[in-house]
């Protein structure tokens, strides 16, 4: 008589299933995690290696059309943000200090160690996730969207190469290819936009103070240039670095697990990602998971710089206020 050989699992206690979604969410975040940081390391290898044997836009190609894409929509986003940051820390140093001749380092000083990088950071985050996302960093488009299924589950779309036949494996998109030139494009336009945030903002900041409560414009600037740090110049270049790249790698990583859902449906395969949309033209849940993801890093990165750049040292910083006498 024959004998099934399958075995069921025992079904755990109700009072363990907390532990299950605890170690479930705990073994997503890392996966999570690990899937950008291998991202950016195939990003990185792929600027060394230079592959060159597809039918994909050049990495020039690629970096200069997304660089000016960026600059082109960010900067008007960029620059209401900081007219809006530049006025309210002009009246803020009016109603929040006891003298007005501060007014130039509180505007200047405080978008240029923080606002100016920091609000640069989240405009592109969302601003990336709704550019990178819906386009799947190219896949599913061009050549690529009609070769057929791809023979590797990872990556969807495929890439013909010289001489292939339908009958042969095709070559795959390496991830970090088609993702390097959007990351170094995002974070040179995150630096520039932050720049020109800074000067938005103090020339808003000048006149406001200015008009509104008579402030000289010299006793603005000189106190600007009084309280300013080579090292506030130094974290905003720095900073406007990372805080493009971090939420371009995690925009690139969620266009590819959309790309791949996409993909898994099309071929009848069921999707793997979990988290992801249930269809492949919903892409709400990505794009708001992406620019969540990116604001928090980049919240987190800020902080941490703060933590050691300037709060690790014995003084924090020239201050406009004088020292207390006995």
């Amino acid at each position: 008589m024959a004998m099934s050989t399958s075995v069921t699992a025992p079904s755990l206690p109700f009072w363990l299933s907390p532990i299950g979604w605890v170690g479930k969410g705990v073994i997503g975040v890392l996966s999570y995690l690990g899937g950008v940081a291998a991202l950016m390391i195939s990003a990185a290898v792929s600027l060394i290696t230079f592959p060159r044997d597809d039918d994909l836009p050049g990495f020039w190609t690629v970096l200069k059309e997304e660089l000016w894409w960026l600059l082109l929509t960010g900067a008007p986003l960029v620059g209401l943000v900081h007219v809006a940051m530049g006025s309210f820390l002009s009246m803020q140093a009016y109603f929040g200090s006891t003298f007005l001749d501060g007014t130039g380092a509180v505007v200047g000083v405080g978008l240029l160690r923080n606002l100016a990088t920091l609000m640069t950071g989240l405009t592109l985050s969302g601003l990336m996730a709704c550019r990178l996302i819906p386009g799947r960093l190219g896949l599913g488009q061009g050549p690529a969207a009609s070769a057929g299924p791809a023979t590797d589950t990872r990556f969807p779309a495929v890439s013909h190469h010289p001489g292939a036949t339908s009958d042969e494996p095709q070559q795959l998109p390496a991830p970090g290819r088609l993702a390097a030139p959007r990351m170094i494009a995002t974070a040179l336009a995150s630096m520039l936009l932050a720049l020109w945030g800074f000067a938005v903002g103090t020339v808003v900041g000048w006149q406001a103070a200015r008009s509104l409560m008579g402030l000289p414009s010299d006793m603005y600037f000189l106190m600007f240039y009084r309280m300013i740090w080579f090292r506030d110049v130094v974290g905003m270049i720095v900073k406007g670095l990372l805080f493009g790249l971090l939420p371009a790698t995690i925009c690139c990583f969620e266009a590819l697990r959309a790309a791949r859902l996409s993909a898994g449906q099309n071929s009848g395969r069921p999707a793997s990602a979990s988290g992801d949309c249930s269809a492949s033209s919903d892409l709400t849940a990505p794009i708001v998971r992406a620019a969540c993801l990116s604001m928090m890093s980049i919240l987190l990165l800020n902080m941490t710089w703060f933590m050691l750049v300037y709060h690790a040292v014995p003084v924090y910083g020239p201050s406009l206020l004088q020292p207390p006498t006995p």
